[in-house]
């Protein structure tokens, strides 16, 4: 069995392995997301931003529609050091996204400035708020120190569907939009770090209130 374990891990840690396993991720992304009406909105003040220069925070588990809305953006994103983080990392990529090896919970100071130093060549970025591990809707403080360090805006998105599968005992409630569902993303009002003075709590009111449009977009029902 040990023999087979470690068989097991060379193939699956091999460089053919991840490169097949992230093509067939890539591909299974793009033909899941041509199934659904996804549609955009956005609020007052995002149309007025420098789009080179803008931060965006989500919700962890609300991702899935953002993945493929904005391939080819150039967006930089922080993936993890593990095995699945090469894996997500080559996904990225290959739909065009400027992608960071890193980690909040192993030296997030080295991270976060590996993330300062790829945004100052010119490219917007976007956190999981919440992540990697939450709590749930509870921001981590990197992306608000980064928005009032650079002063660039954090705007708020949100991403929803009028049928969704949430995954089962996923610390985030991963949400899954159900093939030809209606969909909405949905970009907040900038909020100023840098300019204003702006608490993680506003930023968790925020995002929530942008997730409330964005159901009632779709037609779900908001308490």
């Amino acid at each position: 069995m040990t023999v087979l374990r470690s068989l097991r891990r060379r193939v699956t840690r091999s460089g053919p392995f991840v490169g097949a396993l992230a093509f067939v991720t890539r591909l299974f992304i793009l033909v899941y997301q041509a199934t659904l009406r996804v549609s955009l909105e956005t609020e007052r003040g995002y149309d007025e931003l420098d789009s080179d220069r803008v931060l965006y925070g989500f919700w962890h588990g609300r991702q899935f529609l953002l993945v493929p809305s904005f391939r080819g953006s150039g967006i930089v994103l922080m993936t993890d050091l593990s095995w699945a983080g090469e894996i997500q990392t080559r996904v990225l990529r290959g739909l065009g996204y400027n992608v960071v090896r890193g980690s909040s919970r192993r030296r997030p100071a080295r991270a976060l400035i590996a993330m300062k130093d790829a945004i100052e060549r010119g490219n917007p970025a976007a956190f999981a708020l919440d992540g990697p591990r939450g709590p749930a809707e509870r921001s981590k403080p990197g992306a608000l120190f980064l928005a009032a360090k650079l002063g660039y805006p954090l705007v708020p998105v949100a991403t929803a569907a009028r049928r969704r599968f949430c995954i089962p005992r996923t610390w985030c409630d991963y949400q899954l939009p159900l093939p030809f569902s209606k969909c909405v993303v949905r970009l907040g009002r900038p909020l100023w770090p840098g300019r204003e003075q702006v608490t993680a709590l506003d930023v968790d009111r925020e995002v929530a209130r942008v997730a409330r449009e964005a159901e009632r977009s779709v037609g779900r029902r908001v308490a």
